[in-house]
């Protein structure tokens, strides 16, 4: 389970300092990350985890722990890839979005074939165990083999059970960030999070659509013992209390 070391924590709270007074994203990270000798990883870490306070709480906002009997919209490959890191000893943690994200850096290349299928099934398992009323499935046209992910995924989740229809798209951040009010969308996307917080300002689900985090949720089923969870790093702790 990946521990962030003092330097990372400090990076972190210098940082979103940075990112809540307007200095761009990159110069802000470049900043901190030479100033701490930060690693490429650690600075992936920071991009991909911390955002400014405002739009994480808005993120937050539109998280949910239940997606019983609605719609449920899936970014394919990044819940798919996100659980895939998991297995493979890469970094995980929560952004201060409160959602899970990797450092894997795998930039859509699947150089283990096996990991990847056992990472759907887990997925789909963990999607099943959730019981939404229908999955609405998106894979990603450029990633190799797309077409056969999406089948494999539609097929796996309708043998357990659930109403499917996976499809393979330009990109997948299109269709689920049109997700309705009442239904949710399984993604750790922060730029889709933040389409589906700024459709509906000031408002919550079931009122405007939901933030359900699938990747975690198979990761501590699959893995979190009893308690069903796991001890990630918590940016949303570290920077918010929360």
């Amino acid at each position: 389970m990946y521990q962030a070391s003092e330097a990372v924590r400090e990076a972190a709270r210098d940082y979103r300092w940075l990112l809540d007074r307007g200095y761009p994203g990159a110069a802000a990270l470049k900043l901190v990350g030479d100033r701490l000798r930060l690693s490429r990883e650690e600075r992936l870490v920071l991009f991909r985890g911390v955002a400014a306070a405002e739009p994480s709480r808005r993120r937050r906002a539109l998280l949910v722990s239940s997606v019983r009997g609605e719609p449920l919209l899936v970014d394919g490959h990044n819940q798919v890839f996100t659980v895939m890191h998991y297995l493979g000893g890469r970094p995980l943690f929560l952004g201060s979005d409160g959602l899970l994200r990797d450092a894997g850096a795998s930039h859509g290349h699947i150089a283990d074939r096996e990991a990847f299928g056992r990472a759907l099934s887990l997925l789909c398992a963990a999607i099943a165990a959730a019981r939404p009323g229908r999955v609405l499935a998106y894979f990603d046209e450029p990633i190799t083999e797309s077409a056969r992910h999406a089948a494999s995924f539609a097929a796996e989740l309708g043998g357990l059970g659930i109403e499917t229809d996976a499809s393979v798209e330009r990109s997948a951040d299109g269709p689920v960030k049109r997700a309705p009010p009442g239904s949710a969308a399984a993604s750790g996307d922060s730029g889709i999070a933040e389409s589906l917080a700024a459709r509906f300002p000031g408002l919550a689900p079931p009122e405007s659509p939901g933030i359900f985090d699938a990747a975690r949720f198979a990761l501590e089923l699959a893995f979190g013992g009893a308690e069903g969870r796991l001890p990630w790093f918590d940016l949303a702790a570290l920077l918010d209390g929360e």
